[in-house]
């Protein structure tokens, strides 16, 4: 391998490494989401009364979090697989087609709960 295609696959690494943390954050905003919400649950459950906390920013923000992160990893899907040579082994050209559909899947199911979560969005008092 070249220099040049060496550095380019090192920043795609460093930038994978990026979009993993924020994966990780994605999934600790859920878990303070649920932590919040179970709260609430044992508040009532004690007959406390009290202001449910607001989670829908919560599950906004992780939600957006997810999006953002699968639409990096589909677009390095979809330029993994348009760099495939013709000459390439079919195991690799097979492998790069059904990366790019997982992708695209994932991301799409990704979308439709962040539309879910937009039509269900509380109303502003």
């Amino acid at each position: 391998m070249d220099q040049n295609t060496l550095c380019r696959q090192l920043r795609i690494a460093d930038q994978s490494l990026v979009f993993l943390l924020l994966l990780i954050a994605s999934v600790l905003l859920s878990c303070q989401g649920i932590r919040l919400q179970r709260e609430a649950l044992c508040r009532q459950l004690r007959g406390e009364s009290g202001e449910t906390p607001g989670l829908f920013p919560v599950r906004l923000g992780a939600s957006a979090l997810v999006v953002g992160v699968l639409g990096f990893f589909l677009c390095l899907a979809v330029h993994t697989w348009q760099e495939i040579a013709p000459e390439s082994a079919p195991a690799e050209r097979q492998s790069a087609r059904t990366n790019l559909w997982a992708s695209l899947l994932v991301f799409l199911a990704a979308l439709l709960r962040l539309d879910d979560l937009m039509q269900n969005a509380p109303c502003p008092d």
